[in-house]
């Protein structure tokens, strides 16, 4: 700022004042003089911009700063992209994990019984399976029904309809 007032106090003083006296040489060493000032200034400027605007930069002065910024940004990314379960999905999800633990333990045992028979294994797991499972079901929808979503049991039908 300080060569701008000179260069611009000077010329005008050293232009009006001393305007006969000067030579084209002098004129042309001023005007270039002048120019390089100016082009020093403005890559100056252009540099420090470069280097405010830089991401290596602020990476490099602030890596827990730009590590937090990154999981924050990563994290509402996340949550608005993830899907989201509906009530009626999270019941049927959960009724479904119960029914297969149920139904897996049912199958455990009958393989600790000891029915050999391959015929009679698969006729008594299958029966097993199919009575475990029904009952299951009735269970946890009655359990449903008390708790007052029995429209529960009319919504499942209308997706299996539609």
């Amino acid at each position: 700022m300080a060569e701008r007032n000179y260069i611009m106090t000077g010329t005008s003083s050293s232009a009006s004042a001393q305007a006969p006296d000067r030579s084209t040489d002098e004129i042309r060493q001023n005007i270039a003089a002048t120019r390089e000032s100016i082009t020093e200034t403005v890559d100056e400027l252009s540099d420090r911009l470069h280097q405010t605007f830089d991401w290596r930069t602020y990476i490099e002065n602030y890596p827990w700063a730009v590590l937090g910024a990154a999981v924050g940004i990563g994290l509402l990314a996340s949550g608005l992209f993830r899907s989201r379960n509906s009530p009626k999905k999270r019941i049927t999800d959960a009724l479904a994990e119960t029914i297969e633990d149920l139904t897996d333990r049912f199958r455990y045992q009958l393989d600790e019984v000891g029915l050999r028979k391959s015929g009679l294994k698969t006729t008594v797991k299958s029966a097993a399976a199919g009575v475990i499972t029904t009952a299951a079901g009735n269970y946890l929808r009655n359990r449903l029904a008390e708790r007052g979503q029995s429209d529960w049991r009319h919504s499942d039908a209308d997706d299996s309809v539609a």
